[in-house]
């Protein structure tokens, strides 16, 4: 049976979720964090794709990007994916499958990127690996707060709208983050993108219904309500 093919919109946004197999140990080394994003950056610029921004775990990765084309998501992870395994395999002397499957990507509507950001950047925190956003080494957070970090990475849209000037934008997102999420939000997105299901708004979706978003929605369970 073939696979279904992902949803995607050219030019809006996409969170992307890889994962180890059996949550396996993706990066044991800052090393492998290294290769990763190197590669991460290589392969974007190939298959045209803007990366806003990332959160790289032990066991898993999670992605902000969007693609300029149909293909381009899927052939730029496809080829990061088997890039990092090979090296990943070589360097720990270890064989066999390495990721979970294929990757997770949820369509993310522009009203809703900066949240998704949020989401991903705060994900050590959540984690309990770090008490701070600011602490933790592998994710864009100290990029988008003007520290040092990755200086490829593109900033979506929705993050110039911040503010004016590079320091407005990042004092902006350093209240946005430290503000949280509700845990109600936090559970909507692990939802999406557990489940490779857009996140968009009534607005969204009417606007774009050529694309046959209504089938890509999450559905409500259940019986309908009584009226």
């Amino acid at each position: 049976m073939a696979r279904k093919a992902r949803f995607v919109i050219p030019g809006q946004a996409m969170h992307v979720l890889v994962r180890g197999h059996n949550q396996q140990t993706i990066f044991a080394k800052e090393l492998d964090y290294k290769h990763y994003l190197d590669w991460l950056r290589q392969a974007a610029k190939a298959f045209e794709c803007a990366v806003h921004a990332f959160a790289l775990m032990p066991n898993h990765a999670h992605i902000l990007l969007t693609p300029q084309k149909e293909e381009s998501l899927a052939r730029a992870m496809q080829s990061l994916g088997r890039r990092y395994a090979q090296y990943f395999n070589q360097s720990h002397a270890r064989s066999g499958t390495m990721w979970a499957g294929r990757f997770c990507s949820s369509l993310i509507d522009p009203c809703y990127v900066l949240r998704c950001q949020r989401y991903i950047e705060l994900n050590p925190v959540r984690s309990g690996l770090e008490s701070r956003p600011e602490d933790a080494k592998n994710t864009s957070y100290v990029t988008h707060i003007g520290g040092k970090g990755e200086t490829w990475l593109i900033d979506h849209p929705s993050f110039w709208g911040l503010g004016n000037t590079p320091f407005e934008r990042q004092l902006a997102w350093a209240n946005f983050v430290q503000d949280g999420a509700s845990h109600q939000e936090d559970q909507t997105i692990t939802a999406h993108i557990l489940r490779s299901k857009p996140w968009v708004s009534p607005e969204f979706r009417a606007q774009n219904y050529k694309f046959g978003l209504d089938h890509e929605l999450i559905k409500p369970r259940g019986r309908p309500k009584k009226i």
